[in-house]
């Protein structure tokens, strides 16, 4: 058997402050993570509010060719222009862009992944698809944008031939 010197030591372990170093270090990589992940959600999220809106375009197109215009918005009167359709309008509202479907263009149209928007107003963090169609100002179709907080139009919807019924 091998004498110790007194001047060596056993090792045992890793010591109180090592430990809350790899600790510290750890978290801090995790939270640089998440972070990061958040950020590539939300663009995912963008992604296919913009697919979504080249999907409910081609079907406008084609509801526009079968039934020679786009219903008026919901909200739409002779003595009031009205306000915006939105996808998340409450259940009690008719359903965004219903006569897509009650047209036999599609069996659901697609509403944004959030869909948590309450009215006109678009406080940070709120979102929805939305359009209007008055007779003598054509078609807006658009959504929010996440990254970074801005307001996107569908572009092209000015072309000659859109009527709003």
């Amino acid at each position: 058997m091998p004498l110790r010197s007194r001047y060596t030591k056993a090792f045992t372990g890793f010591t109180l402050i090592e430990l809350l170093v790899v600790i510290s270090i750890i978290s801090l990589l995790a939270s640089i993570v998440l972070a990061s992940l958040n950020s590539v959600r939300a663009k995912a999220r963008d992604a296919v509010r913009a697919s979504d809106m080249h999907t409910i375009y081609t079907m406008l197109v084609q509801y526009n060719d079968q039934y020679g215009g786009i219903p008026k918005t919901s909200t739409y009167s002779s003595t009031d222009a009205g306000g915006w359709d939105y996808s998340s309008q409450p259940a009690a509202a008719p359903s965004f862009m219903s006569f897509l479907v009650t047209g036999g263009i599609t069996t659901q149209v697609p509403v944004d992944p959030v869909n948590n928007m309450t009215g006109d107003a678009v406080p940070v963090g709120t979102y929805a698809y939305k359009y209007y169609c008055y007779p003598g100002e054509g078609l807006a179709l658009g959504y929010v944008r996440e990254v970074p907080n801005t307001t996107i139009f569908y572009p092209f919807l000015k072309e000659p031939g859109w009527n709003c019924l």
